[in-house]
């Protein structure tokens, strides 16, 4: 597979070895090396070369100092769980299409993400230093799935959207769903919904109480890749477990669970939410992640507000 991500920002640093007054000489350097990105970065932003020098000198040396060891000493690893994260959604984002690269470098600390121009393809122009300004560099591999969405949908500049302000958005888009189709098409939308925008969400799916076998689980809609469990006993494996004692389990390494049952090696979290209705289990909502420790109290307390919801349509509709 080819480089999706590649890391530049080396380049942009060698800026402090100059002192502050030949800081747009250097800068005039590094957009010719890297043209016509840098260029067309400047041209998005409507800069003018005051601008540019005004912007420059507001920087503050320590600052720079500080991203600059602090990128050192994680770039590596940040690029690679860059690459991971989007290369895990390819199909969603259409990676065969191969018709853009992301950049992870400093500019101007205007926007979280900008695409411009390259040679050949778009490049998607990831700034550190505005990441770094907000506290928020250690989610550049979200910022990158994030660019890629906003990419597919046209956009071409933006910022990163938390945690937070991502499920209550699609909290809102959840209440639609919810309200304009029956149970079953609404898992089937909220499967989708889920899978497409949460980057380590790589398995989202329902299992159902079958009330004609006694304390066992089927497999309702799902999103990823299939899976041989499509029934499974109550207190079997992690699904069965939280259908048993109706409640959540969450599991941030399943290597280290001994009752757990393998859909796939390249799961490394697991997190399933109980739907209950008048104390019975209804079924449940169930998440595996690629990777470890994804799951933290947001993510648990975003599904049971799913479940509750979806708890709710099915009394409406008793």
């Amino acid at each position: 597979m080819r480089n999706i991500v590649q890391n530049i920002a080396d380049d942009f640093f060698k800026i402090l070895r100059f002192d502050k007054n030949d800081w747009y000489s250097y800068w005039k350097k590094y957009r010719a090396k890297y043209s016509p990105l840098i260029e067309n970065y400047e041209t998005s932003m409507g800069l003018t070369e005051d601008d540019i020098r005004q912007l420059l000198q507001s920087m503050s040396r320590p600052l720079l100092d500080k991203l600059m060891q602090y990128w050192q000493s994680v770039s590596r690893d940040q690029k690679l769980f860059s690459s991971k994260l989007v290369s895990k959604k390819h199909k969603i984002l259409e990676l065969h299409r191969e018709d853009f690269t992301i950049f992870l470098t400093g500019l101007l600390g205007l926007k979280d993400w900008t695409v411009v121009n390259g040679n050949k393809e778009k490049v998607i122009l990831i700034d550190i230093l505005s990441l770094w300004k907000k506290n928020i560099v250690d989610q550049i591999a979200e910022v990158a799935f994030q660019s890629v969405k906003s990419f597919r949908r046209g956009e071409t500049m933006g910022s990163y959207t938390s945690k937070k302000q991502l499920f209550e958005e699609l909290t809102n888009q959840i209440e639609e769903i919810i309200f304009q189709n029956n149970i079953h098409e609404s898992m089937e939308e909220i499967c989708n919904l889920l899978y497409e925008n949460i980057s380590y969400y790589n398995w989202v799916g329902f299992y159902l109480t079958d009330f004609d076998e006694k304390n066992t689980l089927v497999l309702g809609p799902f999103v990823g890749e299939p899976t041989e469990h499509v029934k499974i006993p109550f207190g079997k494996g992690i699904c069965g477990q939280a259908a048993e004692k109706k409640t959540t389990f969450i599991v941030q390494d399943v290597s280290k669970e001994t009752n757990y049952l393998s859909c796939s090696p390249k799961v490394k979290s697991e997190i399933v939410v109980p739907i209950m209705i008048d104390g019975i289990i209804y079924g449940e909502l169930d998440i595996d992640s690629h990777i470890s420790n994804a799951f933290d109290k947001d993510d648990e307390l975003f599904l049971k507000n799913i479940c509750d919801k979806i708890s709710q349509k099915i009394r409406n509709e008793e």
